[in-house]
């Protein structure tokens, strides 16, 4: 009698683990298509090439510095300059944002990657896959929450960008043709 108690009591707590186990290789695989999700949405979102309106900033602000003489500026272009410059360190943090998400993906990804093979091979500490697959879990929430860090600040500001180019532009015109 002992016997089968101690039978049912094993397939019952092995019931147990195949239920955990499959929790949360679908937890993993939910993570896994967020990850590829947050991928497209990068790529889709790096279309609006920021590197391009960066260097085009970077080459007008080598311009206007290498030209313009002191007294020459008025209280107007002064400040549209000042916000030229301010628009392009932020874009250059929109790169950086960029280079976060592209890396850290792929690192999440080849995480989740290990951690779904453990859950299936029963390899390493399975009392700690829940605390793991929290870990990952925060890992895609912060990858998500720099997406969406990153797409408010490149609209901003290349919309802010696009409200002082032309004057920016024609400021650097004139000054090209004065020397």
């Amino acid at each position: 009698m002992q016997f089968f108690i101690l039978i049912a009591l094993f397939f019952g707590l092995a019931s147990c683990h195949d239920v955990a186990k499959k929790q949360q290789l679908e937890e993993l695989s939910i993570l896994d298509k967020r990850v590829d999700h947050i991928q497209r949405e990068y790529e889709t979102l790096k279309k609006d090439d920021v590197s391009e309106i960066i260097y085009t900033m970077k080459e007008l602000k080598y311009h206007v510095k290498f030209d313009v003489e002191g007294d020459t500026l008025s209280i107007e272009i002064a400040k549209k300059l000042d916000a030229y410059n301010r628009i392009y360190k932020k874009l250059n943090l929109v790169e950086t944002y960029g280079e976060k998400i592209l890396f850290g993906s792929q690192k999440v990804k080849n995480s989740i990657d290990n951690l779904t093979n453990d859950i299936k091979n029963g390899d390493g500490d399975r009392g700690n896959y829940d605390k793991f697959l929290a870990f990952e879990t925060d890992k895609v929430d912060n990858l998500q929450q720099i997406m969406e860090d990153m797409i408010k600040l490149q609209k901003e500001n290349i919309r802010a960008y696009l409200n002082v180019k032309g004057a920016v532009e024609n400021f650097a015109a004139e000054l090209a043709s004065n020397n």
